[in-house]
């Protein structure tokens, strides 16, 4: 371990000291540097020098400011520090900052002095030029590095870094202050898991109730299987799934994670716009790099290939979507195929957004998917308090309980609330005023924060002295130069990377912007650029540096917001022309998957200043490929004009009509958007006489995912406490599909309350259907969550199929629970004279998986195999018993033949592997008293008899 030490002015250079220094604490050295004494220029000489002439190594760093020069000396402390290194003929590594590099005038410092020391620099002991932090950081790293030919990774070092930086909300920035200050919100203090729905969103669910998937918490489905692939919509919480399951399997106090990532494998991010944007041919280099880069830890690729081979590490690939170039596209998803191949042992979870997906490109290399649902009332009420716990505003007078009431009271609230981004938003906002009720209104309330500067707010400053310019530039500039920066970055998106701009373009699209509106001289345009953007990356939070160069919005979402905003000033610049915006905007970018997102907070805006709507969605119509889309358009507007009532009526039968003549093969995603569409316009759109009629036709259709879209639109236009009254009603339906609705309308907009509990544990006694049950047992398990101590023993009405569901289940969902050990015995219990071998077997291996420290769940296999009359039942009891406990604690490789061979033998020929398996364990030394007692119950009957019968049967 060497003692560095690391000399520069402070004020200027604070936080790429405080990146350099971690960056040495990461390799294991010591930094030595003024921090330590006190965090200003005027230092104390003495100690400074005594400590760089103790030091074995001299880090000097130098930007635009030469520093303070102590009294009596004609030189500053830095060049003081610098010239002791040199006498004591101490090592001198030395980063000066790129001239290419933006920096602020007023950290700058014209003299002499500064041009001198700086040249010096340069000629003499030059390491490297620096630019960003993340760039010095990575150079001081890789300078000092010396690494011994047996070195070894020091894994539990890069996990604190991935703590380090992944332990805040990225958005933490926007949600204002406590005590003046920036919050700091910890993810996983605030982080509500989503339920996610197993499956491909294009994938026709089959009509048979029974397979229908279940929806299941995140953490449990993350990682459960070696290759995943994520999907939702804008603001579902994509990302910060992933940075919250990095945390998860790096932070030493985080909740543990889901059984598939019990063995906390050591987790990888890959942002793919990022990657795509480096150029990288190869994933393993690109973490090696990456990892250096941003975390400031060394890992070698020798290494990384190392754990990946040895399935110690999960990677997770954030933002396919992302990628929209169709080549670059083709050779990411490749290049996912070559690294599985490669690494067929490392877990692999991609991310991306449901819109432009195409589920061939991974689901034909053996990739499981899984969609991310909207946030329920349940997940609502849990998030809302979490994150007022760290967010506080002086004259704080608005709780959690208040907004919790605004949001279930208000059904638009309601709807924007169950995405994770608007929510956050909505948390945000509320703090400070009341929320507005459509989705564009918060985007602009969230951007006004974030394009205000707190400071000039509090303090009144002119925005001419915190950008130094000679004309001011307020909150409506700001937004007008990032709204044409949204505009070409749609525009280049072909390049391969939808929210990014390098430096040089987003320059030049700022500097346009000063020459058209403040007739700025283009060499004048393009000086006050740099300064404008420093100024938006660095105090307004809202334009990031995502990469070298490379800049885009710190979401997504807000550049779709700012696209929405400029052809919005476009339309009412051309003095509302309606011809070029239903034909050159809606008309020729309504199946554009890049600008689906701006097109929908457009109309919405254009509904908001008063302009009529009814012309574009008519236009859209005339599409066949766009009634859906024109369907979501209305709704986003939340009104309709009165004269346009019977219109947007007939609107809604078509809707209807849709689904009910639909293609044979229409996906099952595509009926579900339908409905969603239909409910939301429902709000504000009137029905007509032929709605109800259109419903009930639809609900008594043949299909079942008619029958549940149909019994979901005829409530649209129902009170709560009538949707509530007809939910509870419709659990005893005909229809297995509506009953399967009405448990999750139930379970998403009721979570807690006692009457609709004590139904749905009701429905689990009388309803025959597997898939309903699970559905009940889901939903009680994740919105009755006090409740799960107090679940009868009942007996479910399901067939033998339907045991295996529940058991796998109540395995998993309810381990360990004695309620529901007791709920599977009854239920089995029930079935036992209709089970076989594989049968017994099963329910042996999820009794050892769910409850194996119980000694009922023992005994109850125990029980049939010495009450069955059939010996068949007999054999296969003792057998499953015995090879249920030993699948966990046995390793003879013998035994596993044997028993492997037994399940997947013909029935004709099983008798005789049966018979030798119980010769060969009559002998073998057992612990297990009750395995003991089954192999003399099972040894005990003739083995001649025993075949005989196996042999008839």
């Amino acid at each position: 371990m060497a003692r560095v030490y690391v000399s520069s002015t402070y004020s200027d250079l604070q936080e790429h000291r405080e990146a350099v220094r971690t960056a040495i604490r990461r390799m294991g050295h010591e930094d030595v540097a003024m921090e330590y004494y006190v965090a200003e220029d005027t230092r104390p000489l003495n100690r400074c020098l005594e400590d760089v002439r103790a030091s074995d190594v001299y880090v000097v760093i130098m930007a635009w400011r030469y520093g303070f020069i102590p009294e009596g000396h004609s030189e500053s402390i830095t060049e003081l520090e610098y010239r002791a290194a040199i006498d004591a003929k101490i090592p001198v590594l030395a980063f000066v900052l790129s001239e290419d590099q933006p920096w602020l005038p007023k950290l700058v410092e014209h003299s002499k002095q500064v041009d001198r020391f700086r040249t010096e620099l340069m000629n003499s002991h030059l390491v490297g030029l620096f630019t960003t932090t993340d760039d010095l950081a990575r150079r001081v790293a890789e300078s000092l590095h010396v690494r011994p030919a047996d070195a070894t990774v020091d894994w539990d070092v890069y996990r604190q870094a991935v703590v380090d930086r992944y332990e805040f909300v990225r958005l933490s920035v926007i949600a204002g202050t406590r005590d003046r200050k920036p919050a700091r919100i910890p993810l996983t203090e605030v982080f509500v898991p989503q339920q996610l729905l197993p499956g491909r969103p294009e994938y026709d669910v089959p009509e048979d109730e029974e397979v229908e998937a279940v929806p299941a918490d995140a953490v449990r489905v993350v990682g459960a299987t070696p290759r995943q692939v994520l999907l939702g919509g804008p603001g579902s919480g994509k990302s910060t799934l992933l940075h919250a399951t990095m945390l998860t399997l790096c932070h030493p106090s985080a909740p543990p994670p889901g059984q598939g990532l019990a063995d906390l494998p050591v987790p990888f991010l890959v942002e793919l716009r990022r990657y795509a944007l480096s150029g990288a041919d190869d994933f393993v280099a690109y973490l090696e790099n990456t990892v250096q880069d941003e975390l400031g830890v060394r890992l070698g690729s020798e290494a990384i290939v190392d754990l990946l081979s040895s399935g110690g590490a999960v990677v997770l690939f954030d933002g396919l979507d992302e990628i929209v170039e169709p080549t670059a596209r083709a050779r990411a998803v490749d290049r996912f195929r070559t690294f599985t191949t490669r690494f067929p042992d490392a877990r692999v979870i991609v991310s991306s957004r449901i819109v432009g997906y195409d589920d061939t490109e991974l689901g034909l290399a053996g990739f499981d998917h899984h969609t991310l649902l909207d946030f329920g009332l349940r997940e609502i009420t849990e998030f809302v308090p979490r994150w007022y716990r760290h967010y506080t505003v002086e004259n704080d007078d608005r709780d959690a309980a208040g907004l919790i009431r605004r949001i279930t009271e208000n059904p638009r609230l309601r709807e924007l609330a169950g995405n994770p981004l608007l929510l956050t938003m909505m948390a945000i906002i509320y703090k400070h005023q009341d929320l507005p009720e459509k989705r564009w209104q918060l985007y602009a309330r969230c951007t006004a924060v974030l394009l205000e500067d707190w400071d000039v707010k509090r303090k009144k400053i002119d925005t001419r002295e915190t950008l130094r310019l000679d004309f001011p530039i307020g909150a409506d500039q700001k937004a007008e130069m990032l709204q044409r920066v949204a505009v070409r970055m749609l525009a280049d998106a072909h390049s391969g990377e939808v929210n990014a701009i390098p430096y040089g373009p987003l320059r030049a699209t700022i500097a346009d912007y000063l020459t058209s509106q403040y007739a700025k001289a283009p060499a004048e345009a393009r000086a006050l650029s740099t300064e404008i953007i420093n100024h938006l990356r660095e105090r307004t939070h809202i334009l990031a540096e995502t990469g070298d160069g490379v800049f885009g919005f710190v979401h997504r979402t807000f550049m779709e917001y700012f696209a929405a905003g400029h052809v919005l000033g476009e339309f009412n610049h051309r003095k509302a022309d309606y011809d070029w915006l239903k034909v050159d905007v809606f008309g020729a970018r309504r199946n554009d998957d890049g600008w689906r997102e701006p097109l929908l907070l457009l109309i919405g805006m254009l509904s908001g200043q008063g302009s009529p709507v009814r012309e574009i969605v008519e236009s859209l119509l005339r599409h066949n490929d766009a009634l859906l889309f024109a369907a979501d358009c209305l709704a986003e507007t939340g009104q309709v004009a009165a004269a346009d009532q019977r219109w947007a009526s007939g609107l809604l039968d078509k809707l209807v009509e849709t689904v009910r003549d639909r293609p044979k093969r229409m996906p099952a995603s595509f009926i579900k958007d339908i409905v969603a569409s239909f409910c939301r316009l429902a709000t504000f759109v009137p029905m007509s006489h032929r709605t109800p009629f259109l419903t009930e036709e639809l609900s008594q259709s043949r299909s079942t995912n008619s029958q549940a879209a149909g019994w979901e639109m005829s409530l649209a236009f129902s009170t709560n406490d009538e949707r509530r009254h007809e939910a509870i009603e419709s659990l005893h339906s005909g229809s297995s599909a509506v009953r399967r609705s009405a448990v999750a309308m139930l379970a998403r907009d009721w979570p807690g309350d006692e009457e609709v509990y004590d139904h749905l544990i009701g429905t689990l006694e009388t309803d025959g259907s597997a898939t309903v049950c699970e559905n009940v047992l889901n939903v009680v398990a994740k919105n009755w969550p006090m409740r799960r101590e107090s679940l009868l023993p009942i007996h479910l009405a399901v067939s033998i199929l339907g045991i295996y569901r529940i058991a796998e289940h109540l395995s998993v969902e309810w381990k360990g629970n004695i309620e529901a050990l007791m709920v599977l015995v009854y239920t089995t219990e029930h079935g036992i004279h209709l089970g076989d071998f594989d049968f017994y077997l099963t329910i042996a291996r999820r009794l050892r998986s769910g409850w194996g420290h119980l000694d009922d769940a023992n005994s109850f296999l125990n029980d049939i195999a010495k009450n069955s009359k059939n010996i068949n039942s007999a054999l296969a009891s003792a057998i499953a018993l015995y090879l249920a406990d030993h699948q966990l604690h046995d390793t003879s490789e013998q035994l596993h033949k044997l028993s492997e061979d037994a399940l997947e033998i013909e029935l004709s020929r099983r008798s005789e592997l049966i018979s030798a398996f119980i010769a060969w364990i009559e002998d073998f030394p057992f612990s297990n008293r009750s395995i003991r007692t089954q192999i003399k119950l099972v040894a005990s009957h003739d083995i001649q008899t025993a075949r005989l019968r196996l042999s008839t049967e």
